[in-house]
């Protein structure tokens, strides 16, 4: 049976033993002692006569008797135990998976290796499990062994944000039980844990300086301008080395100083005829957002056929300039939609995309009345139609699943049709005798639903992105076309590029999240006519301000104090202590009997004996 100890304060109670050693190196003053005769003096046991001072240790029956007493106290209060032959402990460890935790990683493999060192010797074997804050796939780690888990962390990358450790927690604690330990590894001070676990904070108040953001223009002469946020998240000032990167050419290295908590705007030009470009900062202990990759925009294009009287040209034309990403209608690019004016007095079936307004020749002289309600619904959310001005015209037949979105007493003003493969956007109401070109919720709308169509357009787009942020992705779903995507990233780090590739099924698409480290991706989908082959570029770049500050950083264990209570749990106390307590007060009074019965010399007194 293994042997541990409960209270490892209880050995204190060892000083006692040098305690009493030099409490017997002392040695008594002599008594004078008047007597009639010299005989008995050989019979005197000698004694110091300068006072107390050490001397030669003397064996006796107290000396051994008060160690025996110090040997059986401190036995007693160490509380020994015996491990059970079966016990089992479990210990779960979430570990945050927020970015900022990539700056403690040896702070993390350190703290972990001697708190659980010091826990494992409480049962005789013990389970560990190690699992993503943002419970993501399979654990991390599951075994029994330190340093195999230690291990395992060199391949963990924390690169989330801010968020909830609860589901988590909660993971983890079924995975342990009621009767397991629960631990969050984390770099900043968490308050009131769910499911009684206990907080391990590994972190510590560091420098950074990094990219908070990017923004790309078009410039009033057509040129893509680039912008790129710098902030300083320290408490002193921080001077930083910055360069542009295109391919292998780079421009000179640039010094960047920084006030605490400054933020500065870096901006320039792309480079002629090249799509991408790196910025970089000098390194830090904080690496997410020392490198900013950028690519040059590039949305879907979107094609729009305009079928209207003269009458409306200008207003068609004004519309449609609002719109950025319009390539002209032609053989390579087919219309996506079309903007039609629909005469009610001469119907025609409309496009199967289309935007339709209502344009009536004739003028009525009398406007809609009523109260004006829009619907719960993603196109209208938000937009105020209080303003809106229309006259009583003749309207669009309505259809039983027709979406209504707004609608002014009974007349429905806008409503969706998506019956049959048709996508359709009604104004219900005469464009040209309204107000509404001139209403921000009208061209709201319409952008609303341009975008809506091009995010659904199968084609090539560039565009940068946050890491980890979500991808809406359009894939062919004609049977023909091929059943699974090919994901892509390269890393942009100075010391090395890394390229990985993955194929994804493609009912999976909307699951696919921008890379956690800054850099380049593609998303690919076949090469048929069903499939344009490339359709996603991208560039993921780190803009989380909140991870990135680690001037809140901090340590604290709150595993002290849990070593008793787990081997208290697997663990059975000494059945033998009232034994021991009895031997230690039979050992306290023979020592004391010892010490007070009385000397030769005392029961010899010369005072009292017969001269």
């Amino acid at each position: 049976m293994n042997l541990t100890f409960a209270n490892l304060a209880g050995f204190w109670a060892l000083l006692g033993i040098p305690a009493i050693l030099a409490i017997h190196f002392l040695q008594r003053q002599s008594q004078v002692v008047t007597i009639s005769t010299l005989f008995l003096l050989d019979q005197m046991r000698r004694e110091s006569v300068s006072g107390r001072r050490f001397e030669r240790l003397r064996s006796s029956i107290p000396l051994w008797l008060q160690l025996l007493a110090v040997l059986l106290l401190t036995w007693m209060l160490v509380q020994p135990r015996w491990m059970r032959p079966d016990s089992v402990q479990r210990i779960a460890i979430v570990l945050d998976s927020s970015a900022s935790m990539s700056a403690f990683r040896e702070n993390l493999a350190n703290s972990l290796k001697k708190e659980l060192e010091q826990l494992s010797g409480t049962a005789v074997r013990t389970e560990y499990v190690a699992i993503d804050s943002q419970v993501t796939g399979q654990p991390i780690y599951s075994g029994t062994e330190i340093p195999e888990l230690l291990a395992s962390l060199a391949a963990w990358s924390p690169a989330g944000g801010d968020h909830d450790f609860g589901p988590a927690l909660r993971v983890g604690r079924s995975l342990v039980g009621g009767s397991g330990l629960l631990i969050l590894a984390s770099d900043h001070l968490h308050e009131d844990l769910a499911y009684n676990a206990r907080l391990l904070a590994v972190g510590e108040p560091k420098d950074n300086v990094g990219f908070a953001g990017l923004e790309i223009s078009e410039s009033e002469e057509g040129e893509t301008i680039w912008e790129a946020i710098v902030r300083n998240y320290s408490e002193t000032p921080q001077t930083r080395t910055w360069l542009l990167q295109t391919g292998k050419q780079r421009t000179p290295d640039r010094s960047l100083t920084l006030e605490p908590g400054e933020v500065r705007a870096l901006k320039g030009r792309f480079p002629d005829e090249a799509e991408s470009i790196v910025l970089r900062l000098e390194p830090d202990e904080f690496g997410f957002d020392d490198n900013l990759p950028a690519i040059r925009p590039l949305p879907k294009p979107v094609a729009i056929i305009k079928i209207s009287p003269p009458e409306l040209d200008d207003t068609f034309s004004q519309i449609l300039g609002s719109f950025d990403g319009l390539v002209e209608p032609s053989e390579t690019n087919p219309p996506d939609l079309a903007m039609v004016a629909y005469d009610p007095l001469n119907p025609q079936p409309l496009p199967e995309v289309a935007i339709a307004m209502i344009h009536h020749r004739g003028v009525a002289k009398s406007y809609l009345s009523g109260r004006i309600a829009a619907a719960n619904h993603p196109l209208v959310e938000g937009l105020n139609w209080q303003s809106l001005i229309a006259r009583q015209t003749p309207g669009i037949p309505p259809q039983p699943d027709d979406t209504v979105l707004v609608w002014q007493g009974d007349r429905h003003l806008v409503f969706l049709r998506t019956t049959e493969g048709e996508r359709q956007l009604c104004f219900n109401f005469d464009l040209a005798t309204s107000n509404a070109p001139r209403l921000p919720a009208f061209i709201v709308l319409l952008h609303r639903f341009v975008e809506d169509i091009r995010e659904q357009k199968v084609a090539t787009e560039s565009e940068n992105f946050e890491i980890r942020q979500p991808l809406h992705l359009s894939p062919s779903r004609a049977p023909e076309s091929d059943p699974n995507l090919t994901w892509s990233t390269t890393t942009v780090s100075l010391a090395q590029s890394v390229t990985r590739t993955e194929t994804i099924p493609r009912n999976r698409a909307d699951l696919i999240r921008a890379p956690d480290e800054a850099g380049f991706f593609e998303v690919r989908q076949g090469e048929s006519d069903e499939s344009p082959g490339l359709l996603l570029r991208g560039a993921a770049h780190f803009a989380d301000t909140r991870e990135a500050d680690l001037s809140q950083a901090a340590s604290r264990s709150d595993l002290a104090g849990i070593e008793q209570s787990l081997i208290e749990q697997h663990s059975e106390q000494d059945a033998n202590w009232p034994l021991w307590l009895l031997l230690l007060l039979a050992v306290l009074l023979a020592s004391w009997y010892f010490i007070n019965r009385p000397s030769p010399s005392e029961r010899f007194n010369p005072v009292n004996s017969p001269t």
